[in-house]
């Protein structure tokens, strides 16, 4: 199936690479005042299952779309009742789920490439050095910078403990916040860039770079406790169980690593390059390889993994459910997959790659909505533009389903 407009359908929030703006600027809104459950990590938690107990009807249809900005990246962060976004246009922009609607934009001093951090009142967000790399708190009811500190070109996801925000720059650097003002607390020098978010865990921060280095740092004072080669460059955040770290790298291997003793548990080919984040789902370990193969391999019994060929080009992680597996394409395909045979459930079509694992969040037992992240190459993004390509949301018959999508609403003759 294809989406597209329909005339009375709300126009939604959908993500790309390179959206343009609307010429109109919104009128600003007020947001609420806290949301009760935070979206404290990357992907909702660091097992990245966050949408593990949803299940989805196989009848998307628009609900509503929304253009946020040139640019958005990163995975977004879901409340309650809002979405936050970060975009290249140097923008934190936050929506209302429910209706899409634009409520605030907060202006930062640089673009965003990993996706905000929400924890009750405010936001946490950082910037590239494009012009200038810092991190941010923004109160969740206006927008309002609460403040800001100089970090550094900030292209991972940031990481917090609820006493401390950690970061990692494309320089290498580490560093500790503290997150009711700001005042960076310690800085840490690495060898490698740092492009996957930082874990934290009981054994410390976990952090692993562009130089095959996995390393483990003490969470209050910064300094490095141990450090572990790795059989190639990480790119993607990894996932967690609390006993083992779980990390694909960009070399085609899938590496579970033991926090006690420190060391390799196991270590499996992937066939192809890993891009995006690995996920967990009760005792599995899903991951999806560029070349489409969907692995599912038991932390426990690695020996016994299996894989389906789902015949697509994927860079973003797969997102587990209770109803199959959701994956995306750099050909804008959705699909969602039985785990079990392979089957392929249902299937959607974007227009524009998937660059960020779709989310799930029920936080009210009825409404359930996913987002699609996808990103576009700007010459990509301006065809498309003239050719009114939306953003949309689509919404299943008994749940929302939204679907980011890149471009601005088509003209009017078109809905």
């Amino acid at each position: 199936m294809t989406f597209g407009h329909r005339r009375g359908i709300l126009v939604a929030s959908l993500f790309s690479v390179n959206a343009i703006a609307t010429a109109c600027a919104p009128i600003m809104k007020t947001g609420p005042v806290r949301q009760e459950s935070g979206w404290s990590a990357y992907l909702g938690n660091q097992r990245h299952d966050a949408g593990a107990r949803e299940t989805l009807n196989p009848d998307p249809r628009p609900l509503w779309h929304v253009t946020m900005g040139r640019g958005v990246r990163g995975s977004p962060a879901l409340g309650e009742t809002v979405i936050a976004v970060g975009t290249a246009d140097r923008n934190l922009v936050l929506v209302d789920r429910s209706s899409g609607d634009v409520l605030w934009r907060s202006h930062l001093d640089g673009s965003v490439r990993a996706g905000p951090l929400l924890d009750e009142d405010r936001l946490y967000v950082a910037t590239e050095s494009q012009p200038q790399g810092r991190v941010y708190a923004i109160r969740l009811r206006d927008g309002r910078q609460l403040w800001r500190a100089q970090a550094g070109s900030v292209t991972a996801p940031l990481a917090f403990d609820g006493e401390g925000l950690y970061a990692g720059t494309e320089d290498g650097m580490v560093l500790r916040l503290e997150p009711e003002h700001g005042t960076v607390q310690w800085r840490r020098p690495l060898s490698g860039a740092v492009r996957a978010g930082p874990l934290v865990t009981a054994t410390g921060l976990v952090v692993a770079t562009t130089n095959d280095t996995l390393f483990s740092i003490d969470r209050a004072t910064g300094s490095v406790r141990a450090q572990l080669s790795l059989p190639g460059a990480v790119l993607a955040t990894p996932a967690t169980d609390g006993r083992r770290i779980y990390l694909a790298t960009t070399n085609g291997r899938i590496v579970a690593v033991d926090l006690a003793s420190w060391s390799v548990t196991w270590d499996r080919p992937a066939g192809d390059a890993v891009y995006g984040a690995p996920a967990l789902i009760a005792d599995t370990l899903l991951v999806l390889a560029r070349d489409g193969r969907l692995w599912m391999i038991p932390v426990d019994a690695p020996d016994a993994a299996t894989s389906h060929s789902l015949d697509i080009v994927a860079t973003a992680g797969p997102t587990p459910l209770a109803s199959g597996v959701l994956v995306g394409s750099v050909s804008g395909e959705v699909l969602l997959v039985d785990p079990r045979s392979g089957a392929i459930r249902w299937r959607a079509q974007v227009a524009g790659p998937i660059e960020e694992p779709p989310l799930v969040r029920d936080r009210q037992g009825f409404r359930r909505s996913i987002s699609i992240h996808v990103g576009m190459s700007a010459r990509r993004t301006r065809r498309l533009h003239r050719a009114g390509v939306p953003t949309c949301l689509v919404h299943p018959s008994s749940a929302p389903l939204c679907i980011m999508v890149s471009g601005s609403p088509p003209p009017a003759s078109s809905r």
